[in-house]
Protein backbone atom coordinates (compact mmCIF):
# COMPACT_ATOMS: atom_id res chain seq x y z
CA UNK A 1 0.00 0.00 0.00
CA UNK A 2 1.25 3.47 -0.89
CA UNK A 3 0.39 6.41 1.35
CA UNK A 4 0.73 10.13 0.90
CA UNK A 5 0.75 13.18 3.12
CA UNK A 6 -2.71 14.60 3.84
CA UNK A 7 -3.93 18.01 4.93
CA UNK A 8 -6.60 17.56 7.59
CA UNK A 9 -8.50 19.78 10.00
CA UNK A 10 -7.45 19.91 13.63
CA UNK A 11 -10.75 18.35 14.74
CA UNK A 12 -10.14 15.33 12.50
CA UNK A 13 -6.58 15.01 13.82
CA UNK A 14 -7.83 15.15 17.41
CA UNK A 15 -10.55 12.59 16.78
CA UNK A 16 -8.05 10.19 15.20
CA UNK A 17 -5.74 10.44 18.22
CA UNK A 18 -8.55 9.91 20.71
CA UNK A 19 -9.96 6.84 18.97
CA UNK A 20 -6.72 5.15 17.88
CA UNK A 21 -5.24 2.35 20.09
CA UNK A 22 -1.88 4.16 20.03
CA UNK A 23 -3.33 7.59 20.72
CA UNK A 24 -1.97 9.53 23.67
CA UNK A 25 -2.55 12.79 25.51
CA UNK A 26 0.84 14.05 24.34
CA UNK A 27 -0.23 13.74 20.70
CA UNK A 28 -3.32 15.95 21.06
CA UNK A 29 -3.10 19.31 19.24
CA UNK A 30 -3.96 20.99 22.54
CA UNK A 31 -0.78 19.56 24.05
CA UNK A 32 1.23 21.41 21.43
CA UNK A 33 -0.51 24.59 22.57
CA UNK A 34 0.30 23.77 26.20
CA UNK A 35 4.00 23.39 25.34
CA UNK A 36 4.02 26.69 23.40
CA UNK A 37 4.02 28.54 26.71
CA UNK A 38 7.46 27.08 27.49
CA UNK A 39 9.08 27.92 24.18
CA UNK A 40 8.08 24.95 22.02
CA UNK A 41 6.54 25.20 18.60
CA UNK A 42 4.62 22.40 16.92
CA UNK A 43 3.32 21.11 13.62
CA UNK A 44 0.86 18.38 12.72
CA UNK A 45 1.42 15.79 10.02
CA UNK A 46 -0.96 13.17 8.66
CA UNK A 47 -0.76 10.41 6.06
CA UNK A 48 -3.31 8.26 4.31
CA UNK A 49 -4.55 6.88 1.03
CA UNK A 50 -5.08 8.80 -2.20
CA UNK A 51 -8.80 8.69 -1.48
CA UNK A 52 -8.25 10.49 1.83
CA UNK A 53 -8.50 7.59 4.27
CA UNK A 54 -6.42 8.58 7.29
CA UNK A 55 -3.96 5.93 8.59
CA UNK A 56 -1.51 7.86 10.78
CA UNK A 57 -0.77 11.22 12.39
CA UNK A 58 1.91 12.83 14.53
CA UNK A 59 2.31 15.97 16.58
CA UNK A 60 5.87 17.22 16.18
CA UNK A 61 7.33 19.49 18.86
CA UNK A 62 10.33 21.68 18.13
CA UNK A 63 12.75 23.24 20.59
CA UNK A 64 15.56 25.58 19.59
CA UNK A 65 19.02 24.53 20.72
CA UNK A 66 20.46 27.43 22.76
CA UNK A 67 23.10 29.51 20.98
CA UNK A 68 22.79 27.46 17.78
CA UNK A 69 20.57 27.92 14.67
CA UNK A 70 19.21 24.39 15.06
CA UNK A 71 16.30 22.61 16.73
CA UNK A 72 15.39 19.25 18.16
CA UNK A 73 12.24 17.55 16.89
CA UNK A 74 10.24 15.35 19.23
CA UNK A 75 7.07 13.31 18.69
CA UNK A 76 6.03 12.53 22.29
CA UNK A 77 4.75 8.96 22.62
CA UNK A 78 5.59 8.46 18.97
CA UNK A 79 3.54 8.37 15.79
CA UNK A 80 -0.13 7.51 16.16
CA UNK A 81 -0.22 4.63 13.70
CA UNK A 82 -0.51 0.87 13.38
CA UNK A 83 3.16 -0.08 13.73
CA UNK A 84 2.57 -3.34 11.87
CA UNK A 85 1.89 -1.23 8.77
CA UNK A 86 5.48 -0.39 7.88
CA UNK A 87 4.43 1.60 4.83
CA UNK A 88 2.36 3.92 7.05
CA UNK A 89 5.25 4.33 9.52
CA UNK A 90 7.58 5.09 6.59
CA UNK A 91 5.15 7.67 5.23
CA UNK A 92 5.02 9.43 8.60
CA UNK A 93 8.81 9.30 8.81
CA UNK A 94 9.10 10.95 5.41
CA UNK A 95 6.58 13.64 6.33
CA UNK A 96 8.39 14.27 9.61
CA UNK A 97 11.75 14.54 7.81
CA UNK A 98 10.34 17.09 5.39
CA UNK A 99 9.07 19.31 8.21
CA UNK A 100 12.11 18.75 10.46
CA UNK A 101 14.60 19.72 7.75
CA UNK A 102 12.80 23.02 7.23
CA UNK A 103 13.15 23.63 10.97
CA UNK A 104 16.87 22.67 10.86
CA UNK A 105 16.30 19.79 13.28
CA UNK A 106 19.35 17.81 14.37
CA UNK A 107 17.27 14.71 15.04
CA UNK A 108 13.70 13.43 15.15
CA UNK A 109 13.01 11.74 18.46
CA UNK A 110 10.02 9.53 19.19
CA UNK A 111 9.07 7.16 21.99
CA UNK A 112 6.15 5.06 20.68
CA UNK A 113 3.16 4.22 22.83
CA UNK A 114 4.08 0.56 22.33
CA UNK A 115 4.84 -2.15 24.88
CA UNK A 116 8.30 -3.68 24.63
CA UNK A 117 7.05 -7.15 23.67
CA UNK A 118 4.02 -6.02 21.67
CA UNK A 119 5.61 -6.22 18.22
CA UNK A 120 8.58 -8.66 18.23
CA UNK A 121 10.00 -7.32 14.95
CA UNK A 122 9.58 -3.61 15.62
CA UNK A 123 13.21 -2.90 16.52
CA UNK A 124 14.43 -4.42 13.27
CA UNK A 125 11.72 -2.68 11.25
CA UNK A 126 12.47 0.74 12.78
CA UNK A 127 16.18 0.19 12.13
CA UNK A 128 15.38 -0.63 8.51
CA UNK A 129 13.58 2.71 8.32
CA UNK A 130 16.69 4.51 9.53
CA UNK A 131 15.86 4.89 13.23
CA UNK A 132 18.41 4.36 16.00
CA UNK A 133 17.10 2.71 19.18
CA UNK A 134 18.38 4.21 22.44
CA UNK A 135 18.34 1.01 24.49
CA UNK A 136 16.35 -0.40 27.38
CA UNK A 137 17.46 1.81 30.25
CA UNK A 138 15.70 2.59 33.52
CA UNK A 139 12.31 4.14 33.87
CA UNK A 140 13.42 7.75 34.17
CA UNK A 141 16.39 7.75 31.78
CA UNK A 142 14.40 9.14 28.86
CA UNK A 143 12.14 12.02 27.89
CA UNK A 144 9.07 10.05 29.05
CA UNK A 145 9.08 7.23 31.62
CA UNK A 146 9.76 3.87 29.98
CA UNK A 147 7.83 2.09 32.73
CA UNK A 148 4.34 3.24 33.65
CA UNK A 149 1.63 1.95 35.98
CA UNK A 150 -1.84 1.61 34.50
CA UNK A 151 -5.14 0.54 36.04
CA UNK A 152 -7.79 -0.98 33.82
CA UNK A 153 -11.15 0.80 33.98
CA UNK A 154 -12.95 -2.00 32.16
CA UNK A 155 -15.76 -3.74 34.00
CA UNK A 156 -18.16 -2.33 36.58
CA UNK A 157 -17.10 0.12 39.28
CA UNK A 158 -17.40 -2.69 41.82
CA UNK A 159 -15.12 -4.91 39.74
CA UNK A 160 -12.55 -2.13 39.46
CA UNK A 161 -12.74 -1.39 43.20
CA UNK A 162 -12.41 -5.06 44.10
CA UNK A 163 -9.12 -5.23 42.17
CA UNK A 164 -7.53 -2.71 44.54
CA UNK A 165 -5.31 -3.96 47.36
CA UNK A 166 -7.42 -4.56 50.47
CA UNK A 167 -5.57 -1.80 52.34
CA UNK A 168 -6.41 0.69 49.59
CA UNK A 169 -10.08 -0.28 49.63
CA UNK A 170 -10.06 0.22 53.40
CA UNK A 171 -8.40 3.62 53.07
CA UNK A 172 -10.99 4.83 50.56
CA UNK A 173 -13.78 3.88 52.95
CA UNK A 174 -11.86 5.33 55.90
CA UNK A 175 -11.59 8.67 54.13
CA UNK A 176 -15.35 8.72 53.58
CA UNK A 177 -16.01 7.86 57.23
CA UNK A 178 -13.60 10.59 58.31
CA UNK A 179 -15.66 13.18 56.45
CA UNK A 180 -13.42 13.56 53.41
CA UNK A 181 -15.24 14.66 50.27
CA UNK A 182 -13.73 14.89 46.79
CA UNK A 183 -15.23 17.23 44.22
CA UNK A 184 -14.49 18.59 40.78
CA UNK A 185 -13.12 22.07 41.35
CA UNK A 186 -13.30 25.26 39.29
CA UNK A 187 -10.52 27.05 37.43
CA UNK A 188 -10.33 29.63 40.20
CA UNK A 189 -9.38 26.87 42.62
CA UNK A 190 -6.21 26.16 40.67
CA UNK A 191 -4.64 28.69 43.05
CA UNK A 192 -5.37 26.35 45.93
CA UNK A 193 -3.88 23.46 43.98
CA UNK A 194 -0.74 25.44 43.15
CA UNK A 195 -0.28 26.29 46.85
CA UNK A 196 -0.65 22.61 47.74
CA UNK A 197 1.97 21.82 45.10
CA UNK A 198 4.42 24.20 46.80
CA UNK A 199 3.78 22.46 50.12
CA UNK A 200 4.29 19.05 48.51
CA UNK A 201 7.49 20.09 46.74
CA UNK A 202 8.98 21.44 49.96
CA UNK A 203 8.07 18.25 51.82
CA UNK A 204 9.22 15.75 49.21
CA UNK A 205 12.11 17.72 47.77
CA UNK A 206 11.21 18.14 44.10
CA UNK A 207 10.88 21.13 41.79
CA UNK A 208 7.36 22.30 41.07
CA UNK A 209 5.31 23.99 38.36
CA UNK A 210 3.81 27.40 39.02
CA UNK A 211 0.20 28.53 38.86
CA UNK A 212 0.67 29.96 35.36
CA UNK A 213 1.64 26.51 34.05
CA UNK A 214 -1.42 24.82 35.53
CA UNK A 215 -3.72 27.56 34.25
CA UNK A 216 -2.21 27.23 30.78
CA UNK A 217 -2.65 23.46 30.80
CA UNK A 218 -6.22 23.69 32.11
CA UNK A 219 -7.22 26.41 29.65
CA UNK A 220 -6.07 24.40 26.62
CA UNK A 221 -7.42 21.00 27.65
CA UNK A 222 -10.57 21.92 29.56
CA UNK A 223 -12.63 23.28 26.60
CA UNK A 224 -12.70 19.80 25.03
CA UNK A 225 -13.36 18.13 28.39
CA UNK A 226 -9.84 16.70 28.52
CA UNK A 227 -8.81 18.17 31.87
CA UNK A 228 -10.45 18.31 35.28
CA UNK A 229 -9.23 19.54 38.66
CA UNK A 230 -10.23 17.61 41.77
CA UNK A 231 -9.82 18.72 45.37
CA UNK A 232 -10.45 16.84 48.60
CA UNK A 233 -11.86 18.59 51.60
CA UNK A 234 -12.28 17.60 55.21
CA UNK A 235 -15.94 18.35 55.87
CA UNK A 236 -15.90 18.62 59.66
CA UNK A 237 -19.69 18.72 59.98
CA UNK A 238 -20.00 15.47 58.03
CA UNK A 239 -17.14 13.93 59.98
CA UNK A 240 -18.83 14.76 63.29
CA UNK A 241 -22.14 13.38 62.03
CA UNK A 242 -20.46 10.13 61.02
CA UNK A 243 -18.69 9.90 64.36
CA UNK A 244 -21.89 10.60 66.29
CA UNK A 245 -23.69 7.92 64.30
CA UNK A 246 -20.91 5.40 64.95
CA UNK A 247 -20.91 6.32 68.64
CA UNK A 248 -24.69 5.94 68.93
CA UNK A 249 -24.58 2.55 67.20
CA UNK A 250 -21.78 1.34 69.47
CA UNK A 251 -23.65 2.52 72.60
CA UNK A 252 -26.77 0.64 71.48
CA UNK A 253 -24.67 -2.43 70.89
CA UNK A 254 -23.18 -2.07 74.38
CA UNK A 255 -26.65 -1.98 75.98
CA UNK A 256 -27.65 -5.05 73.98
CA UNK A 257 -24.56 -6.98 75.08
CA UNK A 258 -25.17 -6.13 78.76
CA UNK A 259 -28.77 -7.41 78.50
CA UNK A 260 -27.60 -10.65 76.92
CA UNK A 261 -24.97 -11.12 79.62
CA UNK A 262 -27.61 -10.76 82.33
CA UNK A 263 -29.57 -13.68 80.85
CA UNK A 264 -26.80 -15.92 79.50
CA UNK A 265 -25.71 -18.99 81.53
CA UNK A 266 -23.58 -20.92 79.02
CA UNK A 267 -19.91 -20.20 79.75
CA UNK A 268 -18.81 -20.34 76.09
CA UNK A 269 -21.43 -17.78 75.08
CA UNK A 270 -20.58 -15.60 78.07
CA UNK A 271 -16.93 -15.54 76.96
CA UNK A 272 -17.99 -14.56 73.46
CA UNK A 273 -20.19 -11.75 74.79
CA UNK A 274 -17.35 -10.48 77.00
CA UNK A 275 -15.10 -10.33 73.93
CA UNK A 276 -17.74 -8.32 72.11
CA UNK A 277 -18.12 -6.11 75.17
CA UNK A 278 -14.39 -5.40 75.17
CA UNK A 279 -14.36 -4.62 71.45
CA UNK A 280 -17.41 -2.38 71.62
CA UNK A 281 -16.03 -0.49 74.61
CA UNK A 282 -12.84 0.13 72.64
CA UNK A 283 -14.90 1.38 69.68
CA UNK A 284 -16.72 3.83 71.94
CA UNK A 285 -13.48 5.11 73.42
CA UNK A 286 -12.04 5.52 69.92
CA UNK A 287 -15.16 7.36 68.69
CA UNK A 288 -15.17 9.68 71.70
CA UNK A 289 -11.50 10.49 71.14
CA UNK A 290 -12.21 11.12 67.45
CA UNK A 291 -15.12 13.37 68.34
CA UNK A 292 -12.90 15.44 70.62
CA UNK A 293 -10.25 15.76 67.89
CA UNK A 294 -12.84 16.72 65.28
CA UNK A 295 -14.32 19.40 67.53
CA UNK A 296 -10.83 20.88 67.85
CA UNK A 297 -10.44 20.81 64.06
CA UNK A 298 -13.87 22.43 63.66
CA UNK A 299 -12.79 25.26 65.95
CA UNK A 300 -9.69 25.78 63.80
CA UNK A 301 -11.35 25.20 60.41
CA UNK A 302 -15.09 25.90 60.77
CA UNK A 303 -15.56 25.77 56.98
CA UNK A 304 -13.47 22.66 56.51
CA UNK A 305 -9.99 22.41 55.06
CA UNK A 306 -8.64 21.42 51.63
CA UNK A 307 -6.19 18.54 51.97
CA UNK A 308 -5.19 17.41 48.48
CA UNK A 309 -5.70 17.97 44.78
CA UNK A 310 -5.15 16.24 41.48
CA UNK A 311 -5.17 17.14 37.80
CA UNK A 312 -6.83 14.49 35.67
CA UNK A 313 -6.43 14.56 31.89
CA UNK A 314 -8.08 12.46 29.21
CA UNK A 315 -7.43 11.44 25.61
CA UNK A 316 -10.29 9.28 24.44
CA UNK A 317 -9.92 5.78 25.83
CA UNK A 318 -6.98 6.78 28.05
CA UNK A 319 -6.86 8.90 31.22
CA UNK A 320 -3.88 10.25 33.13
CA UNK A 321 -3.18 11.24 36.72
CA UNK A 322 -0.95 14.08 35.58
CA UNK A 323 -0.21 16.04 38.77
CA UNK A 324 -1.03 15.59 42.43
CA UNK A 325 -0.40 17.55 45.62
CA UNK A 326 -1.32 17.25 49.28
CA UNK A 327 -1.22 19.14 52.54
CA UNK A 328 0.94 18.17 55.50
CA UNK A 329 -2.17 18.26 57.68
CA UNK A 330 -4.48 15.33 58.47
CA UNK A 331 -2.76 12.92 56.10
CA UNK A 332 -4.00 10.08 58.32
CA UNK A 333 -7.49 10.80 56.97
CA UNK A 334 -6.35 9.31 53.63
CA UNK A 335 -7.68 12.05 51.33
CA UNK A 336 -5.47 10.94 48.40
CA UNK A 337 -7.07 7.50 48.30
CA UNK A 338 -10.58 8.88 47.94
CA UNK A 339 -9.30 11.37 45.37
CA UNK A 340 -7.78 8.64 43.19
CA UNK A 341 -10.97 6.59 43.26
CA UNK A 342 -13.09 9.67 42.46
CA UNK A 343 -10.89 10.54 39.48
CA UNK A 344 -11.01 6.96 38.19
CA UNK A 345 -14.80 7.00 38.34
CA UNK A 346 -14.86 10.34 36.49
CA UNK A 347 -12.49 9.01 33.82
CA UNK A 348 -14.56 5.87 33.35
CA UNK A 349 -17.78 7.90 33.08
CA UNK A 350 -16.11 9.89 30.28
CA UNK A 351 -15.19 6.84 28.24
CA UNK A 352 -11.68 6.03 29.47
CA UNK A 353 -10.66 2.37 29.54
CA UNK A 354 -7.39 2.89 31.41
CA UNK A 355 -5.98 5.15 34.12
CA UNK A 356 -2.29 6.02 33.81
CA UNK A 357 -0.53 6.73 37.11
CA UNK A 358 2.65 7.82 35.36
CA UNK A 359 6.18 6.55 35.62
CA UNK A 360 8.05 4.19 37.93
CA UNK A 361 11.66 3.08 37.88
CA UNK A 362 10.88 -0.40 36.59
CA UNK A 363 12.18 -2.09 39.73
CA UNK A 364 10.04 -3.92 42.29
CA UNK A 365 12.94 -4.17 44.75
CA UNK A 366 11.81 -2.81 48.17
CA UNK A 367 15.26 -1.18 48.50
CA UNK A 368 14.91 0.71 45.22
CA UNK A 369 15.09 4.49 45.54
CA UNK A 370 11.57 4.76 44.08
CA UNK A 371 10.11 1.82 46.03
CA UNK A 372 7.52 4.03 47.75
CA UNK A 373 6.31 5.35 44.41
CA UNK A 374 5.87 1.81 43.09
CA UNK A 375 4.12 0.67 46.28
CA UNK A 376 1.51 3.42 46.02
CA UNK A 377 0.89 3.07 42.30
CA UNK A 378 0.74 -0.73 42.39
CA UNK A 379 -1.93 -0.81 45.10
CA UNK A 380 -4.67 0.20 42.67
CA UNK A 381 -4.83 -3.09 40.80
CA UNK A 382 -2.46 -1.58 38.28
CA UNK A 383 -0.06 -3.27 35.89
CA UNK A 384 3.49 -2.15 35.19
CA UNK A 385 3.84 -1.46 31.48
CA UNK A 386 7.29 -1.48 29.90
CA UNK A 387 7.45 0.72 26.81
CA UNK A 388 9.77 -0.03 23.91
CA UNK A 389 11.76 3.16 24.48
CA UNK A 390 13.17 5.98 22.36
CA UNK A 391 14.17 6.10 18.71
CA UNK A 392 16.16 8.81 16.96
CA UNK A 393 16.23 9.57 13.26
CA UNK A 394 19.47 11.52 12.86
CA UNK A 395 19.44 14.42 10.40
CA UNK A 396 22.73 16.10 11.35
CA UNK A 397 25.17 13.42 12.47
CA UNK A 398 28.10 15.65 13.60
CA UNK A 399 25.88 17.80 15.84
CA UNK A 400 23.93 14.77 17.05
CA UNK A 401 27.13 13.03 18.15
CA UNK A 402 28.28 16.21 19.84
CA UNK A 403 25.04 16.50 21.79
CA UNK A 404 24.96 12.82 22.69
CA UNK A 405 28.49 12.88 24.09
CA UNK A 406 27.63 15.04 27.02
CA UNK A 407 26.96 18.68 26.29
CA UNK A 408 24.80 19.94 29.20
CA UNK A 409 22.45 21.50 26.65
CA UNK A 410 21.00 18.08 25.92
CA UNK A 411 20.36 17.26 29.57
CA UNK A 412 18.50 20.54 30.01
CA UNK A 413 16.37 19.92 26.95
CA UNK A 414 15.62 16.32 27.97
CA UNK A 415 14.13 17.57 31.23
CA UNK A 416 11.93 20.00 29.32
CA UNK A 417 10.59 17.24 27.10
CA UNK A 418 8.78 15.61 29.99
CA UNK A 419 5.10 16.20 30.40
Amino acid sequence: MTYQQLEIEQAQFEQFVKTHPKGDLLQLPAWGSVKAATGWTHERIAVGTASGQLVGVALLLFKKVPKLPFTLCYAPRGFVVDYTDQAAVAALRDAAIQVAKKRKAITIKLDPNVDRTEYPNLLQEMKALGFKHNGFGGGFDYAQPRFTMETSLEGSEKEIFDRFHSKFRYNVRLAERKGIVCYEASREELKIFANLMVETGERDGFSIRGLDYFENLYDHLRPTGDAALFLTKLDVVRALENTEAALLQAEKELVKIHRQLEKETVEKKINSLNNRLEQTTAQIEKAEKSKTELMAIAAKHPNGVILSGGLLTLAGRRSYYLYGASSNEYREFMPNHLMQWTMMRHAKAHGALSYDFGGVSGSTDPDDHYAGLYAFKSGWGSEMIEKIGEFDYVLNKPLYLLLETGLPILQKIRKKLRR
